[in-house]
């Protein structure tokens, strides 16, 4: 695994953060009060947190009228706006899946809301839902550990929310441009500036990706998500010391990240700290298996560079119960049977 082959990396996109557009109070319009308008925003999510994809989501009333329907984010999220106070039914649409849903109430509030939830899938035919109301401009985070931000203004937090409508629909560049603008209006909105980071990792802009990352962590400097990001951009350039120091910061303010812990661990490997690698290969391993099939495979080679067999059939027999299919397990299970057959004083 030579420092100049890029790294495949996964997108970590922020804890959920809703910014929806709402009318204000409501105004007298011809002699009529106009009807203050509310929004349902959310993310769906695999049980153990991943974001869901190709999953349809839909707002209908009780008597069967569809009020919308939106395909999920590529981080999961979606939001129905300019909603009025009544009830609704949240149906969940999977490909191959059971259809799941609840009912959803929102309620007569006399200044807009929105009704956020988040959503997690229990298996083939259930999902929790977990609901909170928040007024607008203020900012839901699922990370305890970090700080409230601070209250987004008007003219930020609706280019904000025109960025996630782009990236919804795969448009890198209009997303950056109105998160470019939300900076603008807010120069201390964390969440635009990360997110700038994410859209310019995805783009290969690693000038641009490094500067929103560091901006990001100087806003808010115990996030660990930034601190991964940047140091799997300085990992792809071959800059292993500055990804350790970032991957290890990532870990020190989230001892449970299993993708840094597997990406330091892959970093340890490249400088042939085999034993350093091993143990956060390991802990990624035990913190998120159906991620962690690189973990797996260095696992292995760390075992037979160690001249171990017997325990890199372990962690082989771990690494199919979890990826039965991985294209690499043939040739692993080739070299443990050749040193095995070879006995201790083989090649």
């Amino acid at each position: 695994m030579g420092n100049g082959r890029r790294r495949p990396w996964t997108l970590i996109f922020p804890a959920l953060f809703i910014l929806v557009a709402t009318t204000g109070a409501a105004q007298k319009i011809d002699g009529q009060e106009e009807p203050i308008h509310h929004s349902v925003a959310g993310r769906v999510l695999t049980q153990d947190g991943r974001p869901s994809q190709n999953i349809s989501v839909v707002l209908s009333r009780p008597d069967g009228g569809q009020v919308g329907r939106k395909t999920v984010g590529y981080d999961g999220s979606f939001v129905f706006d300019t909603l009025t106070s009544g009830e609704y039914l949240l149906t969940i649409e999977r490909p191959d899946l059971a259809t799941v849903g609840r009912p959803l109430e929102i309620r007569d509030y006399k200044e807009p809301r929105t009704v956020v939830l988040d959503i997690r899938l229990k298996g083939n035919e259930s999902a929790s839902f977990r609901e909170v109301v928040k007024a607008y401009g203020s900012l839901p985070s699922d990370r305890k550990a970090e700080e409230k931000s601070k209250k987004v203004s008007r003219k930020a937090g609706q280019a904000y929310l025109k960025a996630s409508a782009a990236a919804a629909k795969g448009d890198r560049a209009e997303a950056i441009r109105h998160l470019q603008k939300a900076v603008r209006a807010q120069p201390e909105f964390f969440e635009a500036h990360y997110n700038l980071g994410v859209h310019y990792q995805a783009l290969e802009q690693w000038e641009n990706a490094t500067r929103a990352y560091l901006r990001a962590i100087e806003l808010r400097s115990n996030s660990a998500r930034p601190n991964f990001n940047l140091g799997v951009i300085y990992h792809n350039q071959g800059k292993l010391d500055q990804a350790i120091q970032r991957y290890r910061q990532a870990l020190a303010y989230d001892p449970s990240f299993a993708e840094a812990h597997q990406a330091l661990g892959e970093a340890r490997f490249q400088q042939g700290r085999h034993y350093a690698a091993e143990q956060h290969l390991e802990t990624a391993t035990r913190l998120a298996p159906a991620r962690a099939a690189p973990s797996f495979g260095l696992l292995v080679k760390i075992q037979l560079l160690n001249r171990d067999p017997n325990q890199a059939q372990f962690y082989l027999n771990q690494f199919l119960q979890h990826h039965p299919d991985a294209p690499i397990a043939p040739t692993l299970q080739k070299e443990i049977d050749t040193m095995l057959a070879a006995g201790p004083g083989g090649p």
